[in-house]
């Protein structure tokens, strides 16, 4: 009769299941009115309706998110949970967005979460800003002031630094395509940097700059890229991608102008710097050549020294062997030369002794001549002819 019969607490866990699996319940973002806002020990409490329907609502720890007010159009995001042992059905609030900030302020965390998550505002992706730019390219209204805030900054400071301007709308309809047409163009020109700025105004004003195009044209961008736009409370963005964001464009300019004077200075006492330590070198070095070059002087007369002994010596033993060969060479001369005199037939005739020749023969023997004989005589002073009358072979 009755079929199958559940008790209470298998209904609720059955329908707390059902929740839990259903994945179009969880991460949800839900717009409504708040009612009977309540905080007790740190948890918030209160009723989201709108003309036809209302929901519980939980918040754990509200401190972590937006307070709003009875009668206050917010946004809550958060998921859909059932309490089974009370059998009540709440919206668990993960964080409340005011709509008093318009649905622009709702969309606009939408696409920052969406920019975030592809990593357009990560660190890694940031250039590092010139320390000391040449060219810098401003990109803003030339009718407004900020423009001549940014030149009176830096020419307090830096003379050398050429400030380019490119007018564009910063308000308005379309104004984002006009800026993302500036950066695409500008960022082919060789600037050190690139300063996207506009003074303040109200969140309404400075909606371009939290257009998605503009944001990624900003990321794409290859020259170092300066946000400063609003005031220092005001962060769009454009700020979020930028490489640097300067809360003014009075500090945008505070950052590209490097004081000029100070960087004389610095040159300047880094070059005396350098000199002295050059100076100081180049005698360390002057020092160091010296010894080694007495060192090498040393050696080098070590050398010339031993050398020279080594070349003495051996002309000492040349000398004596030349002087050994030339007495050996005047006393062979003289014992020739005794020999020599000895031998010389005129030393012979000299001592008394005559030469006896016959028809150019020389006559060794009185038998080879006879009476009548015709013989020349010859000694060391003289000859002479004679003829023989007689020939006697007793001595």
């Amino acid at each position: 009769m009755y079929g199958n019969i559940l008790n209470v607490t298998a209904l609720n866990n059955y329908i707390n299941s059902i929740f839990r699996a259903e994945e179009l319940l969880h991460d949800i973002n839900v717009a409504g009115e708040v009612s009977g806002f309540k905080v007790t020990k740190g948890h918030a409490y209160f009723t989201l309706k709108d003309e036809n329907c209302q929901i519980a609502c939980n918040c754990f720890n509200c401190a972590k998110t937006y307070i709003p007010k009875d009668g206050e159009s917010v946004i809550l995001k958060g998921s859909i949970d059932y309490y089974a042992k009370g059998g009540r059905l709440n919206f668990i609030v993960d964080s409340i967005t005011s709509i008093g900030k318009g649905l622009l302020a709702y969309k606009l965390e939408l696409l920052k979460a969406k920019l975030a998550k592809e990593g357009l505002f990560d660190i890694a992706y940031k250039k590092p800003i010139p320390l000391y730019p040449t060219d810098v390219c401003v990109i803003t209204s030339v009718n407004g002031a900020v423009i001549n805030d940014i030149k009176k900054t830096v020419r307090r400071k830096n003379n050398i630094i050429n400030i380019y301007v490119k007018d564009v709308k910063v308000q308005g309809l379309d104004a984002h395509k006009d800026i993302i047409k500036a950066i695409e163009l500008v960022d082919k020109m060789n600037f050190d940097v690139i300063i996207i700025a506009r003074g303040g105004g109200s969140a309404e004003d400075l909606m371009p700059f939290n257009e998605e195009d503009l944001v990624r044209a900003i990321f794409r961008c290859k020259t170092p890229v300066i946000s400063a736009v609003g005031h220092e409370s005001d962060v769009t963005l454009c700020d979020e991608v930028a490489d640097y964001r300067a809360a003014t464009p009075t500090a945008a300019a505070e950052k590209v102008a490097y004081n000029e004077h100070e960087l004389k200075e610095y040159v300047a006492r880094c070059s005396k710097r350098m000199k002295s330590a050059l100076i100081n070198e180049v005698e360390l070095k002057a020092k160091d050549l010296n010894s080694k070059v007495n060192l090498i002087k040393s050696k080098v007369m070590l050398n010339y020294m031993q050398k020279a002994n080594i070349f003495n010596s051996y002309a000492q033993n040349l000398k004596s062997q030349i002087e050994k060969a030339i007495s050996r060479s005047e006393l062979r001369y003289t014992n020739v030369l005794t020999r020599l005199t000895a031998d010389n037939p005129l030393g012979i005739l000299q001592k008394g002794y005559w030469y006896v020749s016959k028809d150019g023969q020389a006559v060794s023997s009185a038998k080879h001549l006879q009476q009548g004989d015709t013989v020349s005589l010859k000694t060391y002073d003289g000859q002479l002819n004679a003829t023989i009358t007689e020939v006697s072979n007793e001595i």
